[in-house]
């Protein structure tokens, strides 16, 4: 879980109508967890009183990035470092975050976002990045972190995302970088392929995320970060500035504020274990919190 307080500073007030006048189109990234975040954030204004329209299961960051700053969508669940990250790159492919806890992220996102967007406050739940291998392969090749797996690589099949393949400090391009890592082979992959992928056992480590079920469900054996790859991750909106109006903020906070690690990954039990539709846990846990 993120330990830094989130911030505080509040971004500018919008010039926008009232909340009652405005639509916020809600967009998601396509994966459940994403997915379920989007209904989160959705469904609070609903119950305000807002009007809501949906784009879910948009795709991998480079595209529902794009929707955002372009208009085509207002709002979106985001990850504090892995945004920032993507941010500084638009303008230097070589840039890196500055940042290194989760307040610290917040004010450096606001300071360089695209123009007419922003975020809000981060919760303290908190998502990252991970390498999981096969119980039996990680016992067999005697790794439990990075680092090891690195250096075993040429004997490692890696499945992930496909953008995976070019990203650094946290994909293979990072990874040759830090460590020198080639691996035998690697999978694209969308994040669902991966756990299937893994669990068949047509490949030998994955990237997923943190709060997966089926990391435990699995038996899958998580490679330690000892060298910090991957920064605090905290969930957090992204959003355009023309709808943040005093009333929208006001209710995404009050989300950020109730929502952190362990209330995620229960939901995520609940969808991933029990096939639960997100819109449904979504709603569960807006109404057990008071906000619906």
């Amino acid at each position: 879980v993120a330990t830094d307080a989130p911030a505080t500073d509040a971004p500018p007030a919008s010039e926008a109508p009232p909340a009652a006048d405005i639509t916020v189109t809600v967009g998601s990234a396509n994966f459940p967890e994403n997915q379920l975040l989007a209904e989160i954030y959705g469904q609070a204004l609903e119950a305000n009183g807002i009007t809501v329209e949906r784009s879910l299961n948009i795709g991998s960051r480079e595209v529902y990035f794009a929707a955002l700053d372009s208009g085509e969508i207002d709002l979106l669940p985001e990850y504090s470092n892995s945004l920032l990250s993507y941010t500084l790159r638009l303008d230097d492919p070589e840039a890196r975050p500055a940042a290194t806890n989760i307040a610290e992220q917040v004010e450096e996102l606001r300071a360089n976002l695209p123009e007419g967007l922003t975020v809000l406050e981060a919760s303290t739940a908190e998502d990252k990045d991970v390498i999981v291998c096969r119980a039996e392969v990680a016992e067999e090749l005697g790794i439990a972190t990075l680092p090891e797996m690195a250096a075993v690589a040429d004997q490692i099949t890696l499945g992930a995302p496909p953008e995976f393949e070019t990203r650094t400090p946290f994909g293979l391009v990072g990874f040759q970088e830090r460590y020198g890592a080639e691996f035998e082979e690697f999978v694209p992959l969308n994040i669902g392929g991966v756990a299937d992928a893994l669990s068949g056992g047509a490949i030998d480590c994955g990237n997923l995320f943190s709060t997966m079920s089926i990391i435990t469900t699995g038996g899958f054996v998580a490679m330690e970060d000892v060298d910090t790859v991957v920064p605090n991750e905290a969930v957090i909106p992204v959003i355009r500035t023309e709808v943040a109006t005093p009333e929208v903020t006001a209710i995404l906070d009050e989300v950020s504020g109730v929502l952190d690690t362990d209330k995620l990954k229960a939901m995520m039990v609940e969808i991933e274990v029990d096939a639960a539709d997100p819109a449904v846990v979504a709603q569960e846990f807006l109404t057990a919190e008071g906000l619906a």
